[in-house]
């Protein structure tokens, strides 16, 4: 008798256990030397079977950029969620992009690393159209803060920027802070006594104060503001963080 074919649920949790596989040889060594093989030598499935998830390495770092952000959209939608201004959702929205980077540093790095030509390229088409799906469903969560930002009046949109150009600066601008004052960048000069929650904070206000989003940081504490989100919103993901021995710094 061949064996029962597995339901969605239970091919998902297989899927997941791969890709966490992946994920733990990431962070113990660079991810070019990231193999098929030694993945299969880490789960207890076949090499068939992990085939028959991901066809190649490639299509299995595909894979764990979708992952990402499937979770990363679920921490946005519950940003988006918050009851308060269009500028303290969008400040949610952005303190959650840092606890999932915090939370996740080895999937933060390797989901960008996904995104190269080297990897798209040899990826299965049907991960690099859920790919876009997910992208476009991110997106939404974005344009979404924005236009309400708008609706509300709360800014206006620089004549030389459209909300794409909006939405990117602001994601390019955490993300680079992130990448920069990263426990595994080596310390430099330029960030001694730096703390990244602190300098991801002041440096998401400079750019809204500088779109004029307002209100301005000089009119409202949006520290206080944060913390009371924060404690709202994210309770499990900042206890997961203390549990780590991780205290978040404003």
């Amino acid at each position: 008798m061949s064996p029962r074919p597995l339901d969605k649920q239970s091919l998902l949790v297989r899927e997941l256990q791969i890709m966490d596989a992946a994920l733990d040889l990431v962070s113990k060594t660079d991810i070019s030397l990231l193999t098929m093989d030694k993945v299969v030598a880490q789960v207890p499935y076949s090499k068939g079977t992990v085939y028959g998830h991901f066809s190649s390495k490639e299509d299995l770092l595909a894979g764990i950029a979708n992952h990402s952000l499937r979770t990363m959209i679920v921490l946005f939608q519950r940003a988006l969620e918050h009851d308060g201004s269009s500028r303290d959702r969008y400040m949610a929205m952005q303190f959650a992009y840092l606890l999932w980077s915090l939370l996740n540093p080895t999937l933060f790095r390797t989901c960008i690393c996904a995104k190269s030509p080297a990897v798209w390229g040899k990826a299965s088409a049907e991960r690099m159209q859920e790919h876009e799906a997910l992208e476009q469903k991110m997106l939404t969560v974005w344009h979404r803060i924005i236009d309400d930002g708008l609706t509300e009046g709360q800014f206006t949109l620089p004549a030389h920027m459209n909300k794409q150009q909006v939405a990117f600066s602001g994601w390019a601008g955490g993300y680079g802070t992130i990448m920069l004052l990263s426990d595994d960048i080596e310390s430099c000069a330029g960030r001694n006594g730096l703390y990244l929650e602190r300098e991801y904070f002041n440096s998401m206000n400079i750019y809204m104060d500088g779109l004029g989003w307002g209100p301005l940081s000089t009119e409202k504490d949006y520290r206080k503001v944060l913390h009371q989100i924060l404690e709202d919103r994210f309770s499990d993901e900042l206890n997961e963080l203390r549990s780590r021995g991780r205290q978040l710094m404003l």
